[in-house]
């Protein structure tokens, strides 16, 4: 009985699957029916019926309907409309293409037309919006951890890129200053040598002082450093969506 449950909960999602999987099928068949008989206003809405159920599934679901609302858009002038299915194809799947020998002219030529401004627009965005998401992080890591902020500068993030730059400056050019005006409080101290002199105490708290102040100082520049690196890796590349 145990196992009964889980087997029939998993048929009920396999039929499911199935079920769905041929009401696109028969979807998709009927609007490409209809755009072949010049049915073009029972092809439009068959196609948004099926691209709607297709968003729910999987993006690349999505193209044969597009294909039929794009055909139908440029059937009618209307080529605005045309283009906005067209890019939004290309950007699914970039390697797709129109067959020249089942298609009109007049759709491969406006298919081509959205390509060409496709990758115009991808060429145009900076590199860390073309990489993959985990490519550009690693690519930004490795920036930061040369110059911190470069990386963020890399994922075009410039307020970020500057809050790190010049927290990374000050903290380290002031933890290089208390480096040496720590050794001088040393040596200071270190001059003292006569017993019960009234400076010795003194001369120790203005030592501890620029001690401690060093060490802080030090902490601080490293915890701007990791966090610095830390965001280039692991925080999100903003990116630009054709959807």
């Amino acid at each position: 009985m145990k196992f009964k449950v889980p087997f029939i909960i998993f048929a009920c999602f396999l039929l499911c699957s199935v079920a769905g999987a041929q009401s696109l099928d028969s979807l998709r068949i009927a609007a490409q029916t209809a755009v072949d008989e010049g049915r073009f206003e029972d092809a439009e809405l068959t196609a948004l019926r099926g691209l709607r159920a297709a968003e729910a599934v999987d993006d690349l679901a999505e193209i044969p309907f597009r294909v039929v609302l794009a055909t139908i858009y440029v059937a009618r002038e209307q080529q605005g409309f045309a283009l906005s299915e067209f890019r939004r194809i290309i950007a699914i799947n970039p390697a797709f293409e129109m067959d020249p020998v089942l298609v009109s002219p007049k759709i491969t030529t406006v298919f081509g037309q959205a390509k060409r401004e496709y990758v115009e627009q991808v060429l145009s965005q900076p590199e860390a919006y073309r990489l993959p998401e985990a490519d550009a992080k690693l690519s930004a890591s490795w920036r930061s951890a040369v110059l911190p902020g470069w990386g963020q500068a890399y994922k075009q993030q410039k307020v970020k890129a500057t809050v790190f730059a010049v927290l990374q400056a000050a903290t380290l050019a002031a933890f290089v200053a208390y480096i040496f005006e720590a050794d001088a409080r040393k040596d200071d101290y270190l001059a003292i040598t006569e017993h019960g002199n009234p400076l010795i105490e003194d001369r120790y708290a203005d030592y501890r002082k620029a001690y401690r102040t060093r060490n802080i100082l030090g902490y601080l520049s490293l915890g701007v450093y990791l966090a610095n690196y830390y965001d280039a890796l692991y925080a999100p590349v903003r990116t630009n969506t054709n959807r």
